[in-house]
């Protein structure tokens, strides 16, 4: 075999050679590789679209957390120094000058955690709807941290104003057992709008009080004469009385007078319920 058929044949296997290498080095090792580099690239294409969302949220969650803690911040709260109870009464005292009730503070126990101290009392007393909301409100929205809890109300009734009722109700205010905290300060008053004070303990049917002004019932009376701004009426003792508009009579007052029609009406709250009258001339 001559030199030149040798070293062409030598050639030939060495480009087979690395033809061969070329391509086993593609399929069984470069191929596994592309798959996988393909399935991370989806992979990473789907948590790249979880991220976007995310970061869409960004300055939503900003702007919250921007209002939360701006809202903390302008609501510290305490607590108060030591287990005095004498504490808590004074600042009762201190919220009571808005509320404008009648209570007593009865201290029952004081109790301690391995971080504060808890001083639990009782507050009875009696006074406006309005008066015992402002309390409360102002217990739970002011700077000490306080638990309101076991509130009872009920109506005073009659004799003592519709509007009023005796309250009941446990407090649990926490101190510091542990002088982790150094002020010497009167805590905060706080109070929130509550919106409007209906009491629904104030009874829509009432008792009619007694007529102890001797004022003219028109239930008893009789209407004599007319006239175009006041009206003549004999009253339920027989006697003559003269009336004019928007003056009191017995559960109202004289509404309006029809000097034409020979009549007046009268607008009376008989215990709630709202009742007009009409009384004509009699002739």
């Amino acid at each position: 075999m001559s030199h030149a058929i040798r070293n062409t044949l030598i050639l030939l296997f060495v480009l087979l050679l690395i033809a061969g290498s070329g391509y086993a080095y593609i399929h069984f090792i470069q191929k596994a590789e592309i798959e996988r580099l393909e399935g991370s690239v989806s992979t990473l294409e789907q948590e790249y679209a979880q991220k976007s969302e995310t970061a869409e949220l960004v300055p939503l969650l900003r702007e919250q957390y921007e209002a939360a803690s701006a809202f903390i911040d302008g609501f510290d709260k305490t607590i108060f120094r030591n287990s005095n109870p004498d504490e808590v009464f004074r600042f009762l005292s201190i919220l009571n000058e808005m509320a404008n009730v009648d209570f007593n503070f009865v201290f029952r126990d004081s109790t301690v955690t391995s971080d504060y101290g808890i001083i639990e009392s009782e507050i009875t007393g009696q006074g406006s709807y309005r008066g015992f909301v402002t309390l409360i409100n102002a217990i739970e929205n002011s700077e000490p941290v306080q638990k309101v809890s076991g509130i009872s109300v009920a109506p005073v009734g009659q004799d003592g104003g519709y509007q009023n009722v005796n309250f009941t109700f446990r407090l649990s205010s926490n101190y510091d057992s542990q002088n982790m905290f150094q002020t010497v300060r009167t805590p905060g008053v706080g109070t929130m709008e509550t919106g409007p004070f209906h009491n629904p303990y104030y009874p829509l049917i009432r008792s009619v009080e007694p007529n102890v002004d001797n004022l003219v019932n028109v239930d008893n009376s009789r209407l004599v004469g007319v006239s175009s701004n006041q009206v003549f009426i004999i009253d339920q003792d027989g006697t003559m009385k003269t009336l004019r508009p928007n003056d009191r009579v017995y559960l109202g007052r004289l509404e309006s007078i029809s000097a034409r029609e020979g009549n007046a009406t009268f607008r009376l709250n008989r215990g709630g319920i709202i009742d007009v009258v009409t009384l004509e001339v009699q002739r």
